[in-house]
């Protein structure tokens, strides 16, 4: 099932991360601009799907997996990477 293009903004914030880093539910919300109740629904959903996953300690903090990485680099979701894929070949996507 294909995600929304709310959907697929969280999860590109959580992809501008570097890999030690992870965001609370309030910053992504403040990177995002969508209400808190909004992001918390989405992380659910991603969690869910194998998209991002939660710490377990408070606060709880999140990362995107390589799942998530995988699918932003989809041709329908590239768009909103916060950076340019390179191929194996060096091709930009």
């Amino acid at each position: 099932m294909p995600l929304t293009e709310t959907q697929v903004k969280v999860l590109a914030a959580l992809a501008g991360l570097l890999p030690t880093e992870a965001l609370t539910v309030q910053q992504l919300s403040s990177r995002t601009g969508f209400a808190a109740s909004t992001v918390r629904a989405i992380l659910g959903s991603h969690s869910y799907d194998g998209f991002a996953s939660g710490s377990r300690r408070r606060p709880v903090v999140w990362r995107i997996t390589a799942r998530g990485r995988s699918l932003l680099c989809a041709p329908g979701y590239r768009d909103f990477l916060p950076y340019q894929v390179t191929t194996t070949n060096g091709a930009k996507r």
